[in-house]
């Protein structure tokens, strides 16, 4: 078996897993719907209600986007493009990629996009300004 099969395979599994987990959170998400239909609740106890089933589906929603995440990494992996930051093209460090194996951003890319416009404007003035020749 192929280094890129197997990491297919890994890639796969991990994929289950996800969906496993979805299932479970769906599971319990409605465990704690089903209770608050048939019961009157006082305000205190639908406010923690309410809340858990937000914490709930926000996993939920977590997960979801971790499975897509997951199908992007099948899909590099096809292309050959695994464990290539999709922002600068360098190598992402296979350290990353074992805990995070669906990321497709090496360190510093994914810094920058956590970072916002801050982050960007920042990297903006580390970069030289030219100068022209003629200028100076």
């Amino acid at each position: 078996m192929s280094k890129r099969d197997e990491k297919i395979q890994e890639l796969v599994a991990e994929r289950e897993r996800t969906l496993e987990e979805i299932e479970h959170l769906r599971e319990q998400l409605q465990e704690e719907i089903e209770p608050a239909s048939a019961t009157d609740e006082d305000s205190a106890d639908a406010a923690a209600a309410i809340y858990e089933r937000g914490k709930v589906i926000s996993l939920i929603q977590n997960r979801e986007d971790r499975l897509r995440s997951l199908d992007e990494a099948i899909e590099r992996v096809r292309k050959g493009l695994y464990g290539i930051c999709k922002n600068c093209g360098e190598e992402i460090d296979p350290e990353r990629l074992a805990i995070m194996p669906e990321t497709s951003l090496c360190v510093r890319c994914a810094n920058l996009l956590e970072s916002g416009p801050r982050g960007i404007t920042q990297r903006r003035r580390e970069r030289p300004i030219q100068v022209a020749d003629d200028d100076q």
